[in-house]
C-alpha cells in the first residue's frame, strides 16, 4: 500500500498554460497595487483544498511564425504574438492575473480576478501565441478581450492588459551575452534527450550524456565539490523491480559509476561518499519509499543511516562531513491480503521530526521533534559554517515560511516568513524540490522560492543576519544553485535555465531546460 506524503504548498495545481514559469523582473518589490493599471485585490487567505492532480511544468512555448497570426476582431495595436515587451508607464508595476479580466464572473457574485504577480515598469517578457489555460478548454486567438480591456499572455507569468505593454524586439532575445560570466564555470542541466552543459555566458552548450527517452526522468544533478563530477538521479517509474538510479559521469558525460536502485544522490564535502535513498518504491504523491543510506566510493559499501520509510529527499551533508541531517516520521500503514485479511505494520524512526544522525558513531539526535500531526517540514539544509539548519516549515507550524534552527540547541532562532497566500493556488503531494532553498558559499544569503502568494513570487536572496530580502519576481521557481564564488545564482522556471546576480539584479534566460546546477570553482 503506498502511503499518501503531506501536504507540500511547493507543487503547483492550477492546470494554467504555463503557470508556473517566470520571467526576470527588477528587484523592486511592490508594496501596492498600482495606478492606472487594472485594479485587484487578492485574497489572504490560501485555498484550502489541495488538487489531487498536480499539473506539470509545461515545455518551452515558441512561437509560431507571426505571418501566420491575424488579430481578433476590434484589436487594433501594434503587438504580435512571440514579440518582446516591456511593460511602461504604471508608475509602479502591472498586475499579472491568472486569466484575462478584472473579475470572475460566478453566480454567487463577481469577485476580483486572483493577481499572480506584479511586475514593474521595465520589466521584459515574451507575448505567448496560445492562449489554453484551464478555465477554457480550446485555445483562443490572442489578445483576448474582456472588462474594457485586451488581454495577453506573458510567456510564464499571466495575463497583462495591453495598455501598459511597449514592444521590444520581433525575433532573438533581449538578452544578450555576459562576458563577466566567463570563466565562472559550467551550468549543468536537464532536457528531454539527457544531460547538457553551458557555459554560464551562454556562448556554448551541448549535449554530453544522452538519456532514452523512455529512461529519462532526470530528478536530480549534482556536481561534486571538485567540480569534475556529476551525479545524475533518475527516476525509473515504468520500472516497479528498479524504480530509481543515480549514475557518476564525467564532464565528457562518460559514465564513472551507476548505483540501480539509488535516488537523490548528495555528494560529502570531500567527495568520497554519497548520501542517497535506497529505494524499494515511490510514493503515490511524491517521495520515496526506501532507507537512507551513506555510499562509499571507493568501495561501494552502503551504511544506513535510518529506517526503511517513507522520505521526501536523502539526507543532507553537514560541512564537514561529519554528520547528516534526514526528517524521519514513523508511520503504520495497513495491507490487504489475498484471502481479505489484513496486516498492519509500523515504523519507528526513534523520535519523529528531524534527526541529526552522527557518521562517527551511528548515534542519531532528534533535534527538531514533530510537535503535532498537522506540523510538516521539509528540505533542511547545513548553513556552511555548520552551526545552523534552515527548514521549510508549513501547515500548523509556528513559521509559515523558512525556520533556521541551531544545531547545537534545536533552537528555533530565525523565521523567514513568506507572504500572505494569494485566493488561489494549493498542491499536494512533493519532491526534493519542496521546500528547497540553498547557500551562499559565505553562509550570508540564503535563497529559497514560492508560489502562489499575494502579488510577490519568486526567488527570494534573504541577507541571514539581517532578513532583508531581495526577491526575483517570478511566479514559480526551483532548482537554485549559487556560482562558486557566491556573485550569481541560476535557477529554472517554466522549463527555462535563468542567471541572475546574488543582489537580485541582472535576471537574463541562459536557454532551455530544467535542473540546473553551478559548478563549483576548484
Amino acid at each position: 500500500m503506498l502511503r499518501l506524503l503531506p501536504v507540500a504548498g511547493a507543487l503547483a495545481s492550477l492546470g494554467i498554460a504555463g503557470a508556473f514559469a517566470i520571467v526576470p523582473a527588477s528587484s523592486q518589490s511592490p508594496t501596492s497595487t498600482p495606478s492606472p493599471t487594472p485594479e485587484a485585490s487578492p485574497s489572504a487567505t490560501a485555498d484550502p483544498s489541495p488538487s489531487p492532480d498536480p499539473t506539470p511544468e509545461p515545455a518551452p512555448a515558441t512561437s509560431p511564425p507571426s505571418d501566420t497570426w491575424s488579430p481578433p476582431p476590434g484589436y487594433t495595436g501594434s503587438l504580435k504574438p512571440g514579440a518582446w515587451v516591456t511593460i511602461t508607464g504604471t508608475d509602479s508595476c502591472l498586475n499579472v492575473r491568472v486569466s484575462p479580466g478584472l473579475f470572475e464572473y460566478r453566480p454567487e457574485g463577481n469577485v476580483d480576478m486572483p493577481v499572480l504577480n506584479c511586475l514593474p515598469d521595465g520589466f521584459i517578457g515574451q507575448l505567448s501565441f496560445s492562449a489554453g489555460y484551464v478555465w477554457s478548454p480550446d485555445s483562443q486567438p490572442l489578445p483576448v478581450q474582456a472588462d474594457g480591456y485586451w488581454w495577453w499572455y506573458i510567456l510564464g507569468q499571466g495575463w497583462v492588459a495591453d495598455e501598459w505593454l511597449t514592444f521590444l524586439q520581433e525575433d532573438g532575445s533581449p538578452y544578450g551575452v555576459r562576458p563577466e560570466l566567463a570563466g565562472t564555470g559550467l551550468i549543468a542541466f536537464a532536457r528531454p534527450d539527457g544531460v547538457w552543459l553551458s557555459s554560464a555566458d551562454g556562448t556554448s552548450s551541448g549535449l554530453i550524456y544522452p538519456v532514452a527517452n523512455d529512461q529519462n526522468n532526470i530528478a536530480t544533478i549534482r556536481w561534486s565539490p571538485n567540480g569534475q563530477l556529476l551525479a545524475v538521479g533518475r527516476n525509473l517509474w515504468g520500472d516497479p523491480a528498479l524504480p530509481a538510479t543515480t549514475d557518476i559521469i564525467d564532464l565528457n558525460g562518460a559514465l564513472i559509476a551507476s548505483y540501480p536502485g539509488l535516488a537523490e544522490p548528495n555528494w560529502s564535502p570531500d567527495g568520497t561518499r554519497l548520501s542517497a535513498l535506497r529505494v524499494s518504491q515511490p510514493g503515490d504523491m511524491g517521495g520515496y519509499r526506501g532507507t537512507p543510506v551513506i555510499i562509499d566510493k571507493s568501495t561501494g559499501a552502503e551504511t544506513p543511516v535510518g529506517p526503511d520509510t517513507w522520505y521526501m529527499q536523502s539526507p543532507a551533508w553537514a560541512p564537514d562531513g561529519s554528520a547528516v541531517a534526514l526528517i524521519c516520521v514513523s508511520s503504520t500503514s495497513q495491507q490487504l491480503q489475498p484471502d481479505g485479511t489484513i496486516i498492519e505494520s509500523t515504523i519507528d524512526c526513534g523520535g519523529d521530526g528531524l534527526q541529526v544522525v552522527s557518521l562517527l558513531d551511528g548515534s542519531a539526535r532528534v533535534l527538531v521533534p514533530w510537535s503535532n500531526d498537522s506540523t510538516y517540514y521539509y528540505s533542511p539544509s547545513w548553513s556552511p559554517d555548520g552551526q545552523r539548519i534552515v527548514m521549510y516549515s508549513a501547515s500548523g507550524s509556528e513559521c509559515d515560511g523558512y525556520s533556521l534552527f541551531d544545531v547545537a540547541t534545536g533552537a528555533r532562532t530565525n523565521c523567514f516568513a513568506l507572504p500572505l497566500a494569494a485566493s488561489i493556488g494549493g498542491g499536494c503531494g512533493g519532491n526534493a524540490e519542496s521546500g528547497a532553498s540553498d547557500w551562499s558559499p559565505d553562509g550570508r544569503t540564503l535563497a529559497y522560492h514560492w508560489q502562489f502568494r499575494t502579488g510577490q513570487n519568486g526567488v527570494a536572496l534573504v541577507d541571514v543576519a539581517t532578513g532583508d530580502r531581495r526577491l526575483i519576481q517570478t511566479t514559480g521557481a526551483s532548482s537554485i544553485s549559487f556560482s562558486g564564488d557566491g556573485a550569481h545564482l541560476t535557477f529554472e522556471a517554466s522549463g527555462y535555465i535563468w542567471t541572475a546576480d546574488s543582489d537580485s539584479s541582472d535576471v537574463a534566460r541562459l536557454t532551455d531546460g530544467t535542473l540546473p546546477a553551478w559548478q563549483p570553482l576548484p
